[in-house]
């Protein structure tokens, strides 16, 4: 208990720095007391404790101080230059970029920057918003031009305090990037974080959308591909801790490298393999608050088995806090490792009291066994909710302004099924790694856990108020809730005793229940894979992915035809997800109408995930990084690619033919929108039924097309340029006339 006494004074100590700001020099001169009452009273119990706790005290303050956030910064200083005009500064990547749908944030060391023509060394970090692509990655050596800005202050969110917290005082956005140098960075960092690139690749592979984006954030920290809607959905529920990196990850991955470097090694010699696996482990997913929080405990443990002592997990839990703030005191306002810190929290000092309440409550109705089952069926979902949710509701309603009312509901639903998303996620990945086919056979199995989890998610968030607004509230209330708390728990001398884990009691007739699960699984398995056969009709699909276009097309016999990606990747590939059977990875024929971002832009994840049997664009080239992308998975991984022209004709199969009507021969040149009018314009026809796909044409090349006496009436027409008031091929008087759409005298 003395480390426990000693970490919260220290933690204390903290926050009583960030609330007062004492003189430094004032602490000093009370930092002797302490000291001497450990020296001249070391013997009296009574009195070490309380002045080694008033020691801890004034160096969490002292500690505080020492890390405040500077307020003024020297010529030497990166930041000492922001709002000051264009500069250019030369750098290096020392963090792993933070990819999002469009952009991606850059953590640049900066080292040299040049300003009004003079070049001077420099320190410091800069955030730098780049394009998402081309793709830079941890080493790079960048030069960087634009303008350096301070981190603004919101209404309701000071962004520059988090960036702070980081030690990042500048920002750099819309910037000229040219790359200098690859391989700058710490080797062994760089080649985790490659083998983490694979395995992400690998899940993209072998799972669809949103299930692959699930299972990468779940297993590799990596969050940025959930689709917005789906996280909304994660946040209405109060679920997105399964998301998050936690103690679960960290203790599978202990216990698996216990055992196995054990039996490689031997127990005497398995220690630092199994604590360099978990050290390795955080590194590779990203070393938040949270997760180095687990992984101290879980190395505290470890060592602990080593020599042969008991871990007090309340006592871990501590030192982990203390050591972590030690290095920076900052990490206390991290809002990841607040929820972290008190879910622990709560599981450690709450769980056997809820066990021991539900089972009494249960023993009054049915037999002392059954009550001991149902509970042990309910401990791993509603039991560690409800611990977990005393100590970290407050925070949420804090930060999140808002209360799930579904929570309870949802946990008891998806938490079950967690521990199968994770093992077989986690087998499916390494087996892809090793041959991708036996990666996308086990990744069906884990399909059905990730699918089991967002239905469930989708469901339960669906349900009318399920999520309260709450707006902002002060702290005042948040901190009389866990004073109350507090003391309650330490007027509680109960210590009741904790069951054993579902998994013991179920031992017995373990082999059976494996037998039948999997029996299940395989059955589920292959009824939705029956589901999702070709129905024998022609789906067109216009996906609804914001500003830009993306049609899916399935043809009767199941082949599929993607036209254009949309602006943002995440939304098409999640709803390509929805679309495709779970175990399809193959697009037949992929068409991009033309290079523009809103088109293109999503089609990039799409050759780096699915097969793609053909390509067929303009040939309208186009200079951004996006493009330069397209072309490179072309070449990397041999796709045939053709050139749309007038007069082509694809015959997708029997019945089915998709003709393109434009461009012609000669790319359209001299407009002032090339490449919207060097657009692919193309006609779907199955008997009486045919659609029109006019890409993003404008009103001259419209004309052309009028007067080129090709067939143009169709059943359905994607109105070109996302509606444009200025088509010429939709005329908005015959619609509401109900004349249908004039084509010149012919209708669509």
């Amino acid at each position: 208990m003395t480390l426990i006494y000693l970490g919260c004074a220290w933690l204390a100590g903290i926050l009583l720095g960030s609330l007062l700001h004492p003189p430094p020099g004032f602490l000093w001169l009370l930092t002797p007391l302490p000291v001497a009452v450990l020296l001249l009273w070391r013997q009296e119990r009574r009195a070490r404790l309380p002045a080694a706790c008033a020691l801890a005290l004034l160096l969490g303050t002292l500690r505080y101080d020492a890390a405040a956030l500077p307020q003024r910064f020297d010529e030497g200083h990166i930041a000492h230059y922001n709002d000051r005009g264009w500069i250019a500064i030369r750098g290096i990547v020392v963090g792993e970029p933070d990819v999002r749908a469009t952009y991606a944030n850059l953590r640049l060391a900066a080292e040299e920057l040049e300003v009004e023509g003079q070049e001077r060394e420099m320190r410091g970090l800069v955030l730098v918003r780049a394009p998402r692509y081309p793709e830079y990655r941890y080493g790079d050596e960048l030069e960087v031009e634009g303008l350096l800005t301070t981190p603004p202050e919101f209404e309701d969110f000071s962004y520059r305090a988090y960036l702070a917290r980081q030690g990042i005082y500048s920002l750099l956005r819309r910037p000229r990037i040219t790359l200098l140098a690859r391989g700058r960075g710490n080797p062994l960092r760089a080649a985790l974080l490659a083998f983490k690139g694979r395995a992400q690749a690998i899940i993209a592979r072998i799972l669809p959308e949103p299930q692959a984006s699930l299972l990468t954030g779940i297993l590799l920290g990596v969050e940025g591909g959930i689709p917005a809607d789906l996280m909304e959905d994660f946040n209405r529920t109060g679920t997105t801790h399964i998301i998050a990196i936690s103690g679960f990850n960290i203790s599978i991955i202990a216990g698996l490298l216990s055992g196995l470097s054990a039996r490689l090694f031997g127990r005497r010699r398995a220690t630092p393999f199994a604590l360099a696996g978990i050290v390795l482990y955080t590194v590779l997913v990203g070393a938040s608050a949270a997760v180095v929080r687990a992984a101290i405990m879980g190395c505290l443990y470890i060592i602990a088995a080593h020599y042969g002592r008991q871990t007090e997990a309340l006592t871990s839990l501590v030192a982990a806090a203390v050591l972590m703030t030690a290095p920076n005191p900052h990490v206390l306002w991290d809002v990841g490792f607040q929820l972290s810190f008190a879910a622990t929290l709560g599981l450690v000092l709450y769980t056997p009291s809820i066990e021991s309440w539900f089972q009494r409550a249960l023993a009054r109705v049915l037999s002392p066994g059954m009550a001991e089952k149902i509970v042990g069926l309910l401990d791993e979902a509603l039991i560690v909710t409800l611990a977990a949710q005393i100590t970290t509701l407050p925070i949420i309603v804090y930060h999140f302004r808002r209360l799930s009312l579904v929570t309870l509901l949802t946990n008891l639903l998806i938490l079950p099924a967690q521990p199968g998303v994770m093992v077989w996620g986690g087998v499916a990945t390494i087996a892809g790694l090793l041959w991708q086919p036996l990666g996308w056979a086990l990744g069906w199995v884990a399909w059905l856990f990730l699918t089991y989890t967002i239905r469930a998610v989708e469901i339960t968030a669906a349900v009318p108020h399920a999520s309260v607004s709450l707006g902002r509230l002060s702290a005042a209330p948040i901190w009389l809730y866990y004073a109350l708390l507090a003391g309650a728990t330490v007027a509680s001398k109960e210590e009741p005793s904790r069951l054993k884990a579902l998994w013991r009691r179920l031992t017995d007739r373990l082999p059976t229940k494996m037998a039948l699960a999997g029996l299940a699984v395989a059955v589920l398995l292959v009824w939705m894979a029956v589901g999702s056969l070709p129905d024998g009709r022609l789906h067109v699909v216009f996906l609804d992915v914001g500003q830009g276009d993306a049609i899916f097309i399935q043809t009767p016999r199941g082949r599929q035809v993607l036209i254009d990606g949309g602006p943002n990747p995440a939304i098409l590939t999640a709803a390509l997800g929805r679309r495709m059977p779970f175990w399809d990875r193959t697009i037949d024929l992929v068409i991009l109408t033309h290079p523009d971002g809103d088109h293109l832009t999503g089609l990039i994840p799409v050759l780096e995930r699915y097969r793609v049997g053909q390509v067929l664009e303009s040939g309208y080239e186009h200079t951004t990084g996006t493009y330069q992308r397209w072309l490179e998975l072309i070449e990397e991984k041999g796709i045939p690619a053709h050139l749309a022209r007038a007069g082509m004709r694809v015959g997708l199969e029997e019945g089915l033919e998709l003709a393109i009507l434009h461009p012609g021969p000669e790319l359209v040149r001299g407009t002032e929108a090339d490449s919207n009018n060097n657009s692919v314009v193309a006609r779907l026809a199955m008997g009486r039924v045919s659609f029109l796909f006019a890409g993003d044409i404008e009103e001259m090349v419209e004309a052309m097309l009028l007067a080129s006496g090709q067939e143009l009436s169709s059943t359905v027409l994607k109105v070109p340029h996302h509606g444009s008031d200025t088509c010429l091929l939709y005329t908005s008087d015959a619609a509401d006339e109900g004349l249908g759409v004039d084509l010149g005298g012919r209708r669509i």
